[in-house]
């Protein structure tokens, strides 16, 4: 049954699919030559040649969407990662397209078409991928295309892991049975699903209900037991699938294996940023806080002058603080205090009406004017423009021995904006829930994410929220 709906609903994917890169193509000629956008100083080609070559061009289009893997299973993939994937395949396909009319030589073809042609066919794409999505996870939610598991285990993470299941009922994963050794619990109920036992009783369970996948919620000697049971299964096409037990660690990024020899290890700390991911960061960050260093310089000049004709001191303000991996960098501010004010009460976060700012430095932190020259700590490397706000190693140290999970936020570069900064978790604020947001952000970190967190920074400034 599973691998009937799969089939209709990879056909479904592919027969609309093939119909809007057939619909694109045709379309992309009359959108390049006769709506008045783009000149057509050379002429108008003929329309039949265009025609001629759609079969062609849409096949080569589909082979391209199957390579890049558009067609595989996507119930539980991340919409970002299937949008990442469709500019693949767009990109993919205008390329051999192009190379395909060049290697056949008597076919002109206009550049501008081809280019338009991949923006269109990313779009159409997008649409009806979303749209295959969106009629799914209907369906889905109405109790068709189901997919049955079982879970092998009734403590908190078999428990947990139904409860986060129900709560995405699109993804149309429903839970037949719990499976358990503890005599206590066979033949009941838990969460309103039955629960059955021993372990080795899911192998004839299997054959009479519709089980898809098989979880295996234990772990130490009790998994050991499993195991065998497992091993069953798999080898009756069940696929089997294992929540790894962490113990007291954390994961806090997607799940990572990496194979060394014949073992395969599961990382529980690892950046989620890796890969062409840190790189890429890398470069927006520095890029952007360049541009942004010249758009601001003229604002930043005027803001150094009014601190030298309002106080006494430097105009900078230099301090300590901790980053990435735990390594220590000095962070770069306009001064908003005065001169000596943290040797006269000793090192504390600014509270408000905190009589140690100076009348311009109150107006400065009010509206974040102060933070400005941390872009000069992004170009140098130290700092990203979005992450988790760094501390000064003596509040570093302290929170990280109240709270485990602590040093978990300097597994990405420190920012100048935050996810906590602009859901309101700045200064004197809850330090577990500003924990919380950080941690969050670490461990789903995405490009969505990032340009979400900077497009509602802006207005966090303007709203000023716990900003003294």
């Amino acid at each position: 049954m599973l691998r009937r709906y799969a089939t209709f609903v990879t056909l479904f994917r592919s027969a609309s699919d093939i119909f809007i890169i057939g619909c694109i193509w045709l379309s992309v000629f009359y959108v390049r030559f006769y709506s008045g956008v783009f000149s057509t100083s050379k002429g108008i080609p003929d329309f039949k040649r265009h025609l001629i070559l759609t079969l062609p061009v849409v096949l080569i289009c589909y082979l391209a969407c199957v390579f890049t893997g558009l067609y595989k299973p996507k119930r539980v993939q991340n919409i970002f990662v299937q949008l990442v994937n469709l500019l693949k395949a767009s990109i993919f396909s205008g390329l051999l397209v192009m190379a395909f009319f060049y290697y056949l030589q008597n076919v002109p073809y206009s550049r501008k078409l081809l280019v338009l042609f991949v923006v269109m066919l990313f779009a159409g794409l997008c649409f009806s991928h979303l749209l295959a999505m969106v009629i799914m996870r209907r369906l889905r939610s109405k109790g068709y295309n189901l997919r049955y598991y079982a879970v092998i285990g009734t403590g908190r993470q078999g428990q947990q892991l139904v409860r986060d299941i129900e709560q995405m009922g699109w993804l149309g994963l429903k839970c037949a049975f719990f499976v358990d050794d503890n005599p206590d619990c066979a033949d009941s109920e838990l969460l309103g699903i039955p629960v059955y036992g021993p372990v080795e009783k899911v192998t004839e369970l299997v054959k009479t209900e519709t089980i898809d996948e098989i979880y295996l919620a234990l772990s130490g000697k009790e998994a050991q037991r499993a195991y065998s049971v497992l091993k069953d299964l798999q080898s009756a096409g069940v696929t089997i699938r294992i929540i790894p037990d962490w113990g007291n660690l954390a994961s806090i990024s997607g799940a990572t294996a990496i194979s060394i020899g014949s073992q395969i290890l599961f990382s529980a700390a690892d950046s989620p940023l890796n890969g062409a991911n840190v790189v890429l960061k890398e470069i927006f960050d520095r890029t952007l806080a360049l541009v942004l260093l010249a758009i601001f310089s003229i604002p930043m000049v005027l803001i150094a002058v009014l601190i030298k004709l309002t106080s006494r001191g430097p105009v900078f303000y230099k301090q300590v603080r901790v980053g990435m991996d735990q390594k220590e960098f000095k962070i770069v501010k306009f001064r908003s205090m005065g001169i000596g004010a943290e040797r006269q009460v000793g090192q504390q976060w600014t509270k408000n009406n905190d009589s140690r700012r100076t009348r311009f430095g109150v107006w400065l932190r009010r509206t974040s004017l102060d933070e400005l020259p941390q872009l000069i700590n992004v170009v140098k490397g130290q700092m990203s423009l979005v992450g988790p706000r760094p501390e000064r190693p003596v509040f570093a140290k302290a929170f990280s021995g109240e709270y485990k999970k602590y040093m978990l936020r300097h597994k990405v570069k420190a920012g100048m904006t935050g996810w906590a900064q602009i859901n309101g978790f700045r200064g004197d604020t809850s330090l577990r829930k500003r924990l919380l947001y950080d941690l969050y952000y670490v461990m789903n970190w995405s490009w969505g994410l990032d340009m979400w967190i900077l497009l509602r920074t802006p207005w966090h400034i303007i709203k000023g929220e716990n900003a003294y």
